[in-house]
């Protein structure tokens, strides 16, 4: 780094390099700010994650299909039992943003929900697009309401699913998300915890295995306290957040171990691996 940093998110200068990572020649430094509890990449080379956005189509796998689907019923399950209050007498609206091949759409519209969707990768919104109409190939929501020719549309409820660790602005993007929430709409948030980067770090090294963060993807690693921030800056009311119960794998030695520090991690949501964010709108 040739200047010192500053935060990304909230401009402090309270930042510390945590580990940095290399690719293609490029160095990426991972930074801690320790004002918003962010943990960050410093150097931002692409405006989109660089190998969610070029997938094709060879990598709509099974795989693939099962980790944006299946893998993540529990979880689905877990934002089904919070959601739940939206029972309205029409179908509540929702768009889920980066949707990906369409797994939390097709579990959204089971349980009673219109469902929208827009994706950055066009393999995937193509995918998603077969099996709900109103999904477009879009990085953006603004392009995306274009793209419907429905610039006014608004929803009940954003979804945004491991999606806003890649957001290179998050802020404004959350701002804009705002604009397009009915009033006492919410905003869901689920997304990989920073402040268990630092135990990830130790546990690697103590089992001498690489910790890729992936840095050219995902650009921030949101605690509660960045969450936060983003909502405050979005007039948006912070209503519940926690820990994201585990997306179980196929078995194994460590398998079995890694479901049980997710469980034993729920009763210190700070530190679990992956944590949950809903956001209201006030009312008008």
């Amino acid at each position: 780094m040739d200047d010192a940093p500053i935060c990304r998110l909230c401009g402090s200068p309270q930042v510390k390099e945590v580990i940095s990572e290399e690719r293609d020649l490029l160095t990426y430094h991972i930074v801690r700010c320790s004002s918003c509890d962010l943990i960050q990449t410093v150097e931002h080379y692409s405006k989109l994650s660089p190998d969610y956005v070029n997938l094709d189509d060879s990598a709509l796998d099974e795989g693939r299909l099962w980790c944006q689907g299946e893998h993540k019923l529990p979880a689905f399950d877990q934002w089904l039992t919070y959601a739940s209050r939206f029972a309205t007498e029409r179908p509540p609206k929702l768009l889920d943003v980066g949707c990906g091949t369409g797994g939390f759409l097709k579990f959204a519209s089971m349980n009673g929900f219109h469902v929208y969707g827009f994706d950055a990768s066009r393999a995937q919104a193509e995918h998603a697009g077969t099996l709900f109409p109103e999904v477009r190939h879009a990085s953006s929501l603004q392009a995306y309401l274009e793209l419907l020719n429905q610039a006014e549309l608004k929803f009940d409820c954003i979804t945004l699913w491991d999606v806003f660790e890649h957001i290179r602005n998050p802020i404004p993007f959350m701002q804009q998300l705002t604009k397009a929430l009915e009033p006492r709409g919410y905003l869901f948030i689920s997304v990989p915890n920073g402040r268990a980067i630092p135990w990830k770090i130790r546990i690697r090294r103590l089992l001498n295995k690489p910790l890729d963060l992936a840095p050219w993807e995902h650009v921030f690693y949101h605690s509660f306290r960045s969450l936060h921030k983003c909502a405050e800056a979005s007039s948006l009311e912070c209503v519940h957040c926690g820990a994201v119960v585990c997306y179980p794998r196929p078995l194994s030695s460590f398998e079995l171990c890694r479901r049980a520090g997710f469980l034993l991690l729920r009763a210190v949501p700070n530190l679990s691996p992956q944590i949950f964010f809903w956001a209201r709108k006030p009312s008008a």
